[in-house]
């Protein structure tokens, strides 16, 4: 069961375009020809099964093509974001012990070997040979490990989610809700590092057309929408914020989008009415977690429901456990394509989750309507005097007043208290004189007492992982 074999078979009668890049259009055969054609040359200089081959390269139709020509082999892809700082980059091989890394020129060292590139690759690859031997990653059933995916962690801590390509398959057949079509135009803004494993992987099994978004982004995004016939955009809320606030975009620039997908972080309800009130279409927001998949998808226009993940795709199952008196408990999920193991320590997972059920560290509740609402992390939750306050809550007040463009809440040890919840404020404009009794007037009217910061601090910028996360520690 091969990744890269499914997706040949499932478009052996597409003629039509699969990448758009920098003014490039590649078709589907183009495309996969070009693959088997990478695959042979990566094949020549080592790569074989089971290798962990790393990917660090910039978005583009290269990295769409290598990344397929590595799971063509049989081989594992552990992908590296170019936003990751040097340091990371730098320990990363040894901690997953990569065998190769497969590189773009702005990332390549003295030592990598250039590697011969098909028709259509725009910039030189490279091949970096760690030398090591190849052990394989043993997984129950048999099953050939596709991807080893380092999560962008809000903690900064990662455990290495290996995801087979059985699990792959499951997963991007389970993910109905997007609707996504043969000859579709999807345009494509996030970091393939990160959002490659469903999304980039279901595109392509579809047969749509991912059209890769120039920079600067702001530009990029609105040239696209003019160009071609965009129908999906799957992007974060700054991107959308972005759309919004933007005069490079009118009311009816994105009159030909039938969805817009928010994924990555939390929607801000203000984000998603300013969104709509702009361009007339409701801003869905989907519930992403790399050891499950896309379990959920709010698609529905109902204000009352903007600030929920939405239902459960039909595949999937949802349990809240251990509710308080609010319904707001610990989020379980179950369904098709979930990860197989942890690489450090290994452990697979049925070690892990033995009843099937996934704890995904979320704190929430389901509405009557089964509408899924987040409320925090269960790591991250400030325990203020017996009393629970979640994060993302008093975030999401403070982000809607005119003075705050972002914010960061978090817990500081207070003997006696447990911990006081304090604010972080990026601001939106020139703070007056008295701007903390306005921030805390505002929150004591739209909060309970105990959950209003008992402290706030301006700075100039928040601490963030590198697929753009609030890092919380």
């Amino acid at each position: 069961m091969n990744l890269f074999e499914q997706i040949v078979l499932e478009n052996a009668d597409c003629r039509g375009p699969a990448v758009i890049d920098r003014g490039m259009t590649c078709s589907y055969p183009e495309l996969l020809n070009e693959v088997r054609a990478f695959a042979s040359v990566l094949r020549e200089n080592g790569v074989v099964p089971p290798a962990r081959v790393g990917i660090l390269a910039d978005d583009s139709y290269e990295y769409i093509a290598a990344s397929l020509a590595v799971l063509s082999l049989n081989a594992a892809i552990v992908p590296l974001s170019t936003r990751a700082s040097a340091e990371e980059l730098r320990a990363m091989p040894e901690s997953v012990g990569l065998h190769f890394l497969l590189c773009g020129s702005a990332y390549r060292k003295p030592e990598d070997n250039p590697l011969p590139v098909p028709e259509h690759f725009r910039e030189e690859f490279f091949l970096r040979n760690y030398r090591r031997a190849v052990q394989p990653i043993s997984l129950p059933g048999g099953n050939i490990p596709a991807f080893i995916r380092f999560s962008s962690g809000t903690t900064g801590t990662s455990k290495g989610v290996v995801i087979s390509h059985k699990s792959v398959l499951e997963r991007t057949a389970a993910c109905t809700g997007l609707g996504v079509t043969r000859g579709e135009h999807v345009l494509w803004v996030l970091d393939m590092a990160f959002h490659f494993v469903v999304t980039i992987l279901l595109f392509l099994r579809k047969g749509a057309v991912i059209v890769i978004c120039g920079q600067p982004i702001e530009r990029g995004m609105a040239e696209a929408l003019r160009t071609w016939p965009i129908r999906l955009l799957y992007a974060t809320p700054y991107h959308y914020r972005l759309m919004t606030r933007s005069p490079e975009y009118s009311s009816d620039s994105l009159k030909q989008v039938r969805l817009a997908v928010s994924t990555a972080m939390k929607l801000e309800a203000a984000d998603a009415e300013a969104f709509q009130a702009k361009f007339h279409l409701p801003l869905s927001q989907a519930y992403g977690i790399i050891e499950v998949g896309l379990p959920c998808l709010n698609s529905t226009d109902r204000p009352e429901k903007s600030a929920s993940a939405g239902r459960l795709q039909e595949a999937y199952r949802i349990r809240i456990d251990r509710p308080d008196a609010e319904g707001n408990g610990d989020i379980l999920i179950q369904g098709p394509g979930m990860f197989d193991a942890y690489l450090t320590p290994f452990r697979t997972r049925e070690e892990l989750c033995p009843d099937g059920w996934f704890r995904t560290g979320d704190i929430g509740h389901l509405d009557g309507e089964r509408y899924l609402f987040i409320v925090g992390r269960s790591k991250n939750v400030i325990n203020f005097a017996g009393m629970k306050i979640f994060p993302y809550e008093v975030e999401s007040v403070l982000n809607e007043h005119e003075l705050v463009r972002e914010s960061l809440v978090r817990g500081i040890p207070a003997p006696g208290f447990g911990e006081l919840p304090v604010a972080e404020i990026v601001p939106a404009a020139e703070m007056p004189p008295d701007w903390t009794e306005l921030l805390r007037k505002y929150c004591f009217s739209r909060l309970a007492p105990y959950k209003v910061p008992k402290q706030f601090r301006l700075v100039g910028e928040l601490p963030r992982t590198a697929s753009g996360k609030l890092r919380r520690s």
